[in-house]
């Protein structure tokens, strides 16, 4: 395998592209105008809110679980809600419509916490990029679009260590399948996806599966949130289930702290006192950094879906958290929970990335292989882009650029499940327009590395199988029929005695690892909240968000974050529904 110059391994490394890029895409994304998204009539700008309102929810990220969240909260059963959004609304950013625009968007993201760019970049504390959303529909509106449900046991263990999460497996089927009707599609394989489907059945990733949304062994293609047209849909698209007039979605919205006020505990026999704290309302800052207060009605509740930075940054911003980091910070303490941003997890990628010898059409993940059934092995996936070449020709003198030279890149990946390495996430002030600090310790834990290890060797494997044989270019400067063909590689390859050598094979995964994007934790669930996703010491909050996430839920998180916004508020809904039965009980007795 030949790897390519470092400059240009530094331009076309694939999902970490500079910004100078995005002025080179080529401008028209989605063809023809769409007509407006339908949950349009919801929303409105921070700035033209009341500087006082009331509601029976506050979402507070209007994002992958906020939005189905949201509009189940505001359906039937349901009262008023208000989501509070920090970014804006994915119309306002053209490439976002498109799998086309997934490179662009990333290109787009910018680090500044005033920025209008619906991806925000941040590198942790390990040295590796990463990027989070900031814009309606959170990560669902900048992803790849893969769409795969939770592991079967992943249920189980979720709240491993704490309480046991008990949950409704008919309610998360029928939550999954409500998600599915409006957002789920199944792909057109070809090009890249094609032969990537051979080489892992080749490589023994068997059995062949076809195409399904369930996470079963073997190979398998996956749905996409991308439709027929090819345009993208989004969490936000949810929103239109929501009923007129019980629902508004405030974008550029930047929340900067939960309103807490004490409350009388009560001590019930056997068991421990309720919170003497409660959630209040939130307060949160418009574009004109003009502050706002939307306040809970009675019975109301405030419901943080913001994410695995945004979640745990608020909880510690508004009092709760380690006590003793919170004081050091001049912040007052409402509860104690010491493990507030703690147990946070990023699944480790890394890959193989090459330029082709034959023209590939652009394709994000759609094929991917699952080889044990235990989630004890990496998975591997695939996708190819068309990266723009204008930033090499502007350095090597005179070009149009109006017309610039393009380059397809395609990459094979494998992303560590779990995983079991994990950090933690800290405020470095009291500021919250601020970024936390994280670090996620990528590969400390051995078991982690030997996975690497494992999955890398696959990934070659496929690399190796006759499939792949069409992609290797000519390399030498004897004739066109003699000269030996190796795979061009964009940055590191693999040692060459990969297939023996596991010191080698690990050390290539600690130096090139990389991020899929699928970090969580924070707010861990049987350690910040409890099975009903309520925080723990504090009444009328809970955290809905892939925060809660001990472990990645299956090879994409998506499905099961949009899953989890309809199951849980379908659940309060039901608890909604008991109060007033109970009050209508009571009452009644009382008249007699």
């Amino acid at each position: 395998m030949a790897a390519i110059p470092t400059r240009l391994h530094l331009l076309l490394a694939v999902l970490v592209v500079a910004p100078s890029l995005a002025a080179a895409q080529p401008r028209g994304f989605g063809g023809a105008v769409a007509p407006p998204p339908a949950y349009v009539r919801y929303v409105v700008d921070a700035a033209e809110t009341a500087a006082e309102e009331a509601y029976d929810y506050i979402v507070v990220g209007g994002g992958t679980a906020g939005c189905p969240l949201a509009a189940t909260l505001a359906g039937p059963g349901g009262g008023r809600v208000l989501v509070l959004e920090r970014g804006g609304a994915p119309a306002e950013f053209p490439p976002l419509a498109t799998a086309g625009g997934f490179v662009r968007t990333l290109a787009m993201a910018d680090p500044a916490p005033e920025s209008d760019a619906p991806a925000q970049t941040f590198a942790s504390e390990d040295g590796v990029p990463n990027v989070r959303a900031r814009v309606l529909g959170g990560a669902t509106s900048i992803n790849a679009g893969f769409y795969s449900r939770a592991h079967p046991d992943w249920f189980r263990r979720h709240g491993e260590g704490g309480e046991a999460m008990n949950w409704d497996m008919r309610l998360v089927n029928a939550s999954y399948e409500w998600v599915e009707r409006e957002l789920a599609f199944q792909p057109v394989v070809r090009g890249w996806q094609a032969a990537v489907r051979a080489g892992l059945l080749e490589a023994n990733v068997t059995p062949w599966n076809g195409f399904t949304m369930d996470h079963v062994s073997g190979t398998k293609v996956g749905a996409t949130t991308f439709d027929a047209s090819g345009r993208r849909r989004s969490a936000a698209d949810l929103l239109a289930f929501a009923r007129p007039g019980r629902l508004r979605v405030a974008i550029r919205a930047t929340v900067t702290r939960i309103i807490m006020s004490p409350i009388e505990p009560v001590a019930r026999r056997g068991r421990s006192p309720q919170p003497a704290v409660a959630a209040s309302g939130v307060v949160y800052q418009d574009r004109l950094l003009q502050q706002h207060h939307a306040l809970l009605r009675p019975g109301g509740e405030v419901i943080l879906s913001a994410g695995s930075l945004g979640s745990p940054q608020l909880l510690l911003l508004s009092g709760i958290g380690p006590a003793s980091d919170l004081t050091s910070l001049g912040i007052p303490v409402f509860a104690d929970v010491p493990d507030v941003g703690k147990h946070m997890f990023d699944n480790p990628r890394n890959g193989i990335s090459i330029i082709p010898s034959i023209p590939i059409d652009h394709s994000l993940i759609q094929v991917v292989g699952i080889p044990s059934a235990n989630g004890n092995e990496s998975y591997l996936e695939a996708a190819s882009y068309i990266v723009p070449l204008a930033p090499i020709l502007r350095r090597a003198g005179p070009f149009n650029p109006s017309s610039p030279l393009y380059v397809t890149v395609v990459t094979i990946m494998e992303k560590v499940p779990g995983p079991l390495s994990e950090g933690s996430l800290w405020l470095t002030s009291s500021n919250p327009l601020e970024s936390p600090a994280v670090r996620f310790n990528y590969l400390s834990r051995p078991e982690d590395l030997a996975r690497c290890v494992t999955g890398m060797r696959r990934v070659a494997k496929v690399l190796e199988s006759t499939t792949m044989d069409v992609f290797r270019s000519a390399m030498g400067s004897l004739s066109q029929d003699s000269r030996r063909r190796e795979f061009r590689i964009v940055g590191a390859a693999l040692p060459v005695d990969w297939g023996t050598n596991d010191t080698a094979l690990g050390d290539f995964c600690q130096q090139t690892v990389a991020t899929l994007w699928h970090y969580h934790g924070g707010c861990v669930a049987g350690s910040v909240v409890d099975r009903d996703f309520r925080v723990f010491r504090v009444r009328a909050l809970r955290v809905v968000d892939g925060s809660t996430f001990r472990e990645t839920p299956g090879t994409n998180p998506q499905a099961t974050i949009m899953m989890m916004g309809r199951y849980m508020g379908q659940k309060m809904i039901e608890e909604r529904h008991s109060r007033r039965q109970v009050r209508t009980s009571t009452d009644s007795s009382s008249n007699a």
